[in-house]
């Protein structure tokens, strides 16, 4: 496999999704207090979380999410996509209270030809990224693989970063990538035009949310084919040109999309979306297919 991620919207080839095998209770964070979280959340983080923490989530809501991811894999693989998993990670005692991997975008991404192993900043996900080792082992020797240490300061997450060669935006927010994280990325992509394995140099652009409460950039914003934006319904996956994944109880958003030739495919992705994460954070592209 070689990865090949200059685009959000090129055929979709090769992909890993999250894992819900193992779910554990967080601890509150601040992040679920900010002013524009929903109310509901707020109780929930500051009281539910406060009792629960640590503790393994009941079968009967785990197997929720594991339900969706699977029905998330049939479309794929139904599509011509081969699908990779992170392997199931069990916390140790030594860990942060907390742990799910169904966000297979966040601790991973594909850039160009790299892949990257981010930092995470909120403390309890890190441990997410020992569920990619065994992948990282297998691309290793014919890919450029980066390494981000998680005791640095630097961070990234792929939920921040949406590539659209030669740009790559980067979400700037107070609990996820910051400007640092932005300035490593453009070092690594630097050396793509210096080898000449890109005709225009990459360009890594900042892009900073106003707004505390939104974790990543993918949250409000999503690049769906060349010269077209749209904004949150909206955190879907592109698989080929035209073609998109989307949330089945977002119908005006499929409508909108239809309108604008777009074969939608539907899919029920609710309880992904109560944690703040949909479509496009579940999955880590490796390959996509130049659309010439």
């Amino acid at each position: 496999m070689k990865i090949n991620v200059y685009n959000e919207y090129d055929p979709l080839k090769e992909v890993i999704i999250g894992d819900a095998t193992k779910l554990y209770f967080p601890d509150t964070h601040e992040i679920e207090q900010e002013e524009h979280t929903l109310k509901w959340k707020q109780f929930m983080t500051k009281h539910i979380y406060t009792l629960l923490r640590g503790k393994k989530v009941p079968s009967f809501l785990a197997k929720k999410f594991q339900r969706e991811l699977a029905e998330f894999q049939r479309i794929l693989e139904t599509h011509g996509v081969k699908v990779h998993h992170v392997d199931s990670v069990t916390p140790t005692k030594l860990d942060p209270y907390g742990m799910g991997q169904m966000y297979a975008r966040d601790s991973a991404m594909s850039v160009g030809e790299h892949f990257i192993e981010g930092n995470v900043q909120i403390e309890m996900r890190k441990i997410e990224r020992r569920g990619y080792q065994r992948i990282v082992a297998a691309i290793n020797d014919k890919n450029q693989v980066h390494t981000l240490n998680q005791k640095d300061k630097i961070y990234l997450e792929g939920g921040d970063v949406i590539v659209n060669y030669p740009y790559v935006f980067v979400g700037i927010g107070k609990y996820a990538s910051n400007e640092a994280g932005a300035k490593w990325l453009q070092s690594i992509l630097d050396k793509d035009f210096e080898n000449e394995i890109v005709d225009r140099p990459w360009k890594v652009v900042p892009v900073y949310l106003n707004d505390d409460a939104i974790l990543h950039l993918d949250c409000c914003m999503t690049i769906i084919g060349p010269k077209t934006r749209k904004e949150m319904g909206g955190n879907v996956l592109v698989i080929g040109p035209k073609k998109v994944i989307v949330q089945k109880r977002h119908t005006a958003l499929q409508e909108a999309l239809k309108n604008e030739g777009y074969t939608v495919i539907p899919i029920v992705f609710t309880w992904h979306s109560l944690l703040d994460g949909a479509l496009r954070c579940a999955s880590c592209p490796l390959v996509r297919e130049k659309n010439e």
